[in-house]
């Protein structure tokens, strides 16, 4: 995603965030690093403890640092008066400390935002009602890329659970042989009608019968195809020449390329696509049920590859929670878990909205 999304205050800073965190956060504290007058990274972390905040200062501060931001915006969530100010005084003095100025601190509780740092007029002690939604030009261009938020972090996880008709795509599952380089062509015709184009598939309206599910998952245990499945839905993750010949020529040749899929992170004409995109994958995860663990694993994976790669930290984190949780061995979710935990992202890979950091630069089997 690249598109440019112009922030003119913190009210705006505000209202956008729940579009770009994918949920309205309570309870938290939020983190948006920025260099000149771009969006870095942005971190959201539960309010913890009086003996917690030190442990998630050092988990925050640490990767945003590192991405060298020259100032920093930090917003604490509150259902309470004050239960956010330890964390985010902690917070402003570390940043302080490693020379990253400190352009607000904000709380917002109640419908209203109030500056911790600021006591001119402009920011009156019984604060500043939120602007609406409408009237936010920033959360009309996140809409427009495919941003709705969910109600809560729970909504987010449930994502992700089962739904639909699992049952017959885990009797598919089970009548299956095991995936091999012979059936790959049959994988990935089932790829190619998971994601067709938009215009074959109405956006409400897009159903991929049982037997397409269960081999397209199948072949994700094919792990030169997987990663070539991940490449293609999340280009920039890996390269081109890292992915296997064969499985290059099998993608360019049926794959759609629509929502900046195949673009092997060179850009695409069509970014918006990708909200769509992220929505085919969560159906298919979804229609894997837990009884197939190593299945689901991997169409979650998928999935939290995707989302990790759009910025929606959110929504991968719940992917690779339902992963590690059927499948605690799965290598490619355990590596995207440690990537994400340590805030590493895609170099190239950015927008002037506020946003998490996207995927790793590469893969292992």
């Amino acid at each position: 995603m690249t598109a440019s999304i112009v922030l003119r205050d913190p009210g705006d800073v505000v209202a956008s965030l729940p579009y770009q965190l994918g949920y309205h956060p309570r309870r938290s504290a939020v983190v948006i690093t920025l260099r000149a007058t771009r969006v870095v990274m942005t971190a959201r972390v539960d309010l913890p403890g009086p003996d917690g905040v030190p442990t998630v200062v050092a988990a925050v501060a640490g990767p945003a640092l590192r991405e060298r931001p020259g100032s920093v915006l930090l917003v604490g969530y509150e259902d309470h008066v004050g239960e956010s100010e330890p964390l985010l005084a902690a917070l402003a003095e570390r940043f302080g400390q490693a020379g990253t100025r400190v352009l607000d601190v904000v709380v917002v509780r109640d419908g209203r935002r109030y500056s911790l740092r600021c006591d001119r007029p402009c920011c009156p002690p019984d604060g500043i009602p939120l602007p609406l939604a409408a009237d936010v030009p920033a959360v009309a261009e996140l809409v427009a890329l495919g941003r709705s938020p969910l109600p809560d972090r729970r909504s987010v996880d449930a994502l992700v659970e089962p739904s639909g008709p699992t049952r017959a795509v885990a009797d598919r599952l089970a009548a299956l042989p095991a995936q091999t380089v012979r059936r790959r062509r049959a994988a990935v015709r089932a790829w190619s009608r998971v994601l067709r184009t938009p215009a074959t598939a109405p956006p409400h309206d897009h159903h991929v019968g049982a037997s397409d599910v269960a081999v397209a998952v199948r072949g994700l245990t094919d792990v030169p195809l997987r990663d070539g499945v991940v490449s293609w839905v999340a280009p920039g993750v890996l390269p081109r020449s890292a992915v296997d010949a064969r499985v290059v020529r099998l993608l360019e040749g049926c794959l759609p390329r629509w929502g900046a899929m195949g673009s092997w992170g060179t850009g695409s004409p069509d970014p918006g696509g990708r909200g769509l995109v992220v929505e085919r994958l969560i159906g298919l995860a979804r229609a894997v049920p837990d009884d197939r663990p190593a299945d689901a694993a991997a169409a979650c994976t998928v999935l939290a590859q995707a989302a990790w790669h759009d910025g929606d930290g959110a929504l991968t984190r719940a992917a690779l929670g339902r992963a590690l949780r059927l499948d605690p061995g799965y290598r490619l979710a355990l590596l995207l878990d440690t990537v994400v935990g340590a805030g590493l992202r895609v170099s190239g890979v950015g927008t002037t909205a506020p946003r998490t950091p996207p995927a790793p630069e590469s893969l292992a089997g």
